[in-house]
């Protein structure tokens, strides 16, 4: 027996109000963990401490541009 038939069968014990409230509650937090799992993570927070400190990161994104720039110039 799997799982999913041992919490079946437990739930068919339960009276139709409690396996509504059941059912309520794990719609709950499965609502909760998929808005969790959909929030934008900060990159300021995934890129703190992988680059120096002293890194200028918009000179540096300034550069890449510019570089981009000439390439499709010369297409």
């Amino acid at each position: 027996m799997d799982v999913l038939e041992q919490v079946t069968q437990m739930a068919d014990r339960l009276s139709p109000p409690e396996q509504l409230q059941l059912v309520e509650h794990l719609a709950k937090r499965l609502r909760i963990r998929t808005l969790e799992a959909k929030k934008p993570q900060s990159l300021r927070g995934t890129w703190k401490d992988k680059f120096p400190e002293d890194t200028d990161i918009e000179a540096d994104i300034r550069e890449i541009r510019d570089e981009w720039k000439k390439e499709f110039d010369e297409l």
